[in-house]
């Protein structure tokens, strides 16, 4: 077992030094993210409203896509 979690281990540093390019642009995105959400919580900024809704429409985005895909999918396959 040892052996296996040190293989995976020294994977994960062989992935961080080769590929710290990559991580670059989503911690650009987590940060902006955590920004927003720091302003939404304050409540003070006036372009609250519009983060709100934005995180509700991006959260119920996916869901209203897959139920849609689903029933062109049965109506295509049982017609």
């Amino acid at each position: 077992m040892a052996a296996g979690r040190d293989a995976a281990r020294h994977a994960g540093t062989l992935y961080r030094k080769a590929l710290p390019w990559l991580r670059h642009p989503v911690r650009e995105v987590e940060a902006e993210a955590e920004h927003l959400l720091e302003i939404e919580r304050e409540g003070k900024g006036a372009e609250t409203p519009v983060i709100a809704i934005l995180g509700v429409i991006l959260f119920l985005l996916p869901i209203v896509l897959l139920i849609l895909g689903l029933a062109f999918a049965a109506y295509f396959l049982a017609g």
